[in-house]
């Protein structure tokens, strides 16, 4: 009856509205996942794919869009990335353009954003840039940036010591101690990007580090109440001769995950990011070709799919478009309504700027 007694709590808190979670700015992923307290993820997806800019939108930008739209709401979320292979600035900067294109509907990618390019920055463009210092400021707070690569013992120090700073161990008995956060809603989602970056302890090897950060993981999970996301490369031979001649499907699965199979077996939610015209092969719904633009070659498709869910449905698809200037994604129609879609509307950018 103790264990019904929390069912039935658990069930009431879902009628109260207590459990919908944090809204991942994508319809359909939403009713499917969603962000919500202990729930390990892992993100896989070939080199280029633009998995880290998914995770970013998915986990941390859009979720931070949603907190400050509803500031009624009794929630709070912390996002603590260890970016193991981009500059913290040079990530902020991209977040920055992402803003300035949804909010003022003006295009400044990264490169004109920092100087790169012999075309600098009008007066009214670094006003915006200005106009946008709150937003930056704000999203500091929400999102710790740990730039370099750490090995799996330091993530596991700076996480627990931020639970530590944010909440109590109890014990619960002499064998078991139960983490008390100060704020009972709190989602907190320790994000690695990406596994095959993590540096490696003493004799280790990579797939040891990647077993032991898996581990840490599971801890960050089960025992503070957390939902780590974890990004992943695909082996390199998901594109070879010899799989093309076994499949005309090279979408990755579970086994493609690189250096270790660890973080996708212990993880509850497992995502893959597909760009089938990489690979020279069709989508399974979608006519891939359509989404090249024809003027500079941008390839603005992807698919992804669910490959693991221990909660609910797998194997569902969504087609996503993809503004790779800005790392920005938006969803399609579904593939039945894509007869009377505007393709232009992709290449000149204004299917992004639909919903906002």
């Amino acid at each position: 009856m103790k264990n019904f007694d929390l069912l039935e709590k658990e069930i009431q808190a879902g009628i109260d509205g207590k459990n919908s979670g944090i809204p991942m700015g994508f319809n359909r992923l939403n009713k499917h996942i969603g962000i919500r307290k202990r729930m390990m993820t892992t993100v896989l997806g070939g080199t280029g794919t633009g998995k880290s800019a998914l995770v970013y939108n998915a986990y941390i930008l859009q979720p931070f869009d949603f907190i400050r739209k509803n500031p009624n709401l009794n929630i709070k979320m912390k996002v603590i990335l260890f970016s193991m292979e981009r500059s913290k600035i040079y990530i902020l900067a991209k977040w920055l353009s992402r803003e300035i294109f949804l909010s003022q509907g003006i295009l400044i990618p990264l490169q004109k954003l920092l100087g790169w390019w012999d075309i600098k920055l009008t007066k009214d463009e670094h006003d915006l840039v200005l106009m946008h210092k709150d937003y930056i400021c704000e999203l500091e707070q929400f999102c710790d940036i740990i730039e370099g690569a750490l090995n799996p013992t330091g993530i596991y120090k700076y996480v627990k010591n931020y639970a530590t700073e944010n909440g109590r161990f109890e014990e619960k008995d002499e064998f078991t101690k139960i983490y008390i956060p100060n704020h009972p809603n709190e989602i907190v989602i320790p994000m690695v990007d990406h596994y095959g970056l993590i540096k490696i302890e003493k004799t280790m090897t990579k797939k040891e580090a990647i077993d032991k950060l898996s581990e840490f993981f599971q801890i960050f999970r089960d025992s503070y109440g957390y939902s780590p996301v974890g990004v992943s490369q695909i082996n390199r031979e998901l594109g070879s001769a010899l799989n093309r001649k076994l499949s005309d499907n090279l979408e990755p699965n579970i086994d493609n995950i690189k250096e270790s199979g660890s973080p996708g077996e212990a993880s509850d939610v497992v995502i893959s990011l597909f760009q089938p015209s990489k690979y020279k092969t069709e989508d399974i719904s979608y006519k891939v070709d359509k989404f090249i633009d024809p003027n500079t070659g941008g390839d603005f498709f992807r698919s992804l799919k669910i490959l693991k869910h221990s909660y609910g449905e797998d194997s569902l698809r969504i087609g996503l478009g993809f503004m790779g200037s800005i790392g920005l994604f938006s969803e399609l129609p579904k593939p039945k309504d894509m007869d009377t879609f505007d393709y232009d509307n992709l290449f000149n950018y204004s299917f992004f700027l639909k919903e906002n």
